[in-house]
């Protein structure tokens, strides 16, 4: 597997406490520009690769994704992304480096 800071106890704990981490997206400066650009995700099927805590996948499903996969070599971020989703028949989340 690749080299993977997020799972070092010291990078995850420091990572956990970013606004962006605790607030999600729109805690993040580049959302507003990003949420313009992306697609109507009604009906779709939605691939993230590096989804750390979801957030992305959580929006896509919102937005009335019928399919989404995340990816991450994170196994700490993936279990904080699992934790937050309230989408179980339509997210699913998979540790493997993109």
């Amino acid at each position: 597997m690749k080299e993977n800071i997020y799972d070092q106890d010291d990078f995850f704990i420091a990572y956990s406490q970013f606004p962006r981490s605790v607030d999600g997206l729109n805690a993040a400066g580049e959302w507003p520009v990003l949420q313009s650009l992306l697609p109507n995700f009604q009906g779709k099927s939605v691939l993230d690769l590096g989804c750390g805590y979801g957030w992305h996948c959580l929006y896509a499903a919102e937005h009335g994704a019928r399919k989404v996969i995340g990816t991450d070599i994170s196994q700490k971020m993936l279990k904080v992304a699992k934790e937050k989703n309230r989408f179980p028949d339509i997210i699913e989340y998979r540790q493997q480096a993109i």
